[in-house]
């Protein structure tokens, strides 16, 4: 991929991370002051009954790390390096943003604490320190799978991709119709659900940029699979309130569909080409991180009320954050990011630190 694209891949970074952050503004509004009815209450329940901001910017990012990630295996040894540059891609930010968590809001029981540090807590039954971070576990499992089609040869391999990603819609959608019909009370789960968007986003990949025979059917399959999936769950989920669907139908199928035709336009077009986007995208996965922890901590001295004042409190609130996660991309995200590609370039063994070290000079 040119050097243009990744800067444009940047800027659709930086609008996903923005379509979240603003969701969460406006959700911390309508929970702060329910009753409300000054301008911004009027703008923040306007937004929330119409569009799901949140769930758009999470399409987004699933649809551009399905686009990118897998073919990033690559290299003389491609499945050892990949590991190690998602581990310290990830981890260290990650980490960091554990730990102001807990500064700001308290210690865990140890077992929680154990099991976020793993960026898996599902697996062993613990709540994520902050809900937001959600997405994470998803994005994990997708590497494995990724991993895994890679060493399998399927990476590239339309028919299987397309029966891979079926087989997970229909392993959420099964169970909910299986229950609303009084079938059988098979447990429900939305990961599936979710890892469908990143694998359309790598058969998008195939499509567009590698131009597979058969590719953009499948694309058009899946979405069109994708789309009939949400009309089954949406109702359960707002029904039994377990979050995977919170605003309403309307507001999270409008922002699936908005986040797949933005996407594909967007990558047709070849834009945003911003320079101010593209640097904002670099810095999106501490934007992710930090962005609740800071917008706690303003809301404790500002809290929000719903009128005209809201905006600089709100706008306070993306300021630092942004200044908050360039800090920890300098200074955390960029040199860790470095020696992560310094050790799986480099030999095994004591050689290989020295080496790394000098390359992050």
């Amino acid at each position: 991929m040119t050097h243009q694209r990744y800067a444009h891949l940047d800027g659709l970074r930086a609008i996903a991370a923005l379509g979240v952050m603003v969701e969460h503004l406006f959700g911390d509004l309508i929970r702060q002051a329910p009753s409300a009815t000054g301008p911004m209450s009027v703008v923040a329940r306007s937004v929330s009954e119409n569009l799901s901001l949140g769930r758009f910017g999470v399409a987004l990012f699933f649809l551009i790390s399905g686009f990118v990630v897998p073919f990033s295996i690559a290299g003389e040894t491609p499945l050892r390096h990949f590991a190690i540059s998602r581990l310290f891609r990830l981890y260290p930010a990650f980490w960091l943003a554990l730990v102001l968590l807990m500064l700001t809001g308290g210690l865990p029981p140890a077992a929680t604490m154990l099991a976020n540090l793993t960026m898996a807590p599902p697996l062993f039954g613990q709540p994520w320190l902050s809900p937001i971070y959600w997405t994470l576990f998803v994005e994990l499992v997708f590497y494995g799978l990724a991993a895994l089609l890679f060493a399998t040869g399927l990476l590239r391999h339309i028919g299987a991709l397309l029966v891979l990603s079926l087989g997970l819609i229909a392993a959420t959608a099964l169970p909910v119709q299986m229950r609303v019909q009084g079938i059988a009370e098979l447990p429900v789960q939305y990961l599936g659900m979710h890892l469908s968007f990143l694998l359309l986003g790598l058969l998008l990949r195939l499509c567009l940029v590698e131009r597979r025979p058969g590719a953009g059917l499948a694309a058009l399959a899946l979405g069109l699979a994708q789309l009939a999936s949400l009309l089954v769950v949406a109702p359960f989920s707002l029904a039994r309130g377990d979050n995977f669907v919170m605003e309403g139908l309307t507001p999270v199928l409008g922002a699936y569909v908005a986040a797949f035709a933005f996407f594909l336009a967007a990558i047709r077009l070849e834009r945003p080409r911003s320079g101010l986007l593209a640097r904002i995208g670099l810095i999106s996965y501490s934007l992710y991180l930090f962005h609740g922890i800071v917008n706690a901590t303003v809301h404790r001295a500002l809290p929000l009320n719903g009128g005209i004042g809201d905006i600089g409190t709100m706008l306070l609130c993306v300021a630092l954050t942004l200044a908050l996660s360039w800090l920890v991309y300098r200074c955390v995200e960029r040199p860790l990011i470095r020696l992560g590609r310094a050790l799986s370039a480099g030999r095994r063994g004591p050689a290989t630190y020295s080496i790394a070290l000098k390359r992050l000079r």
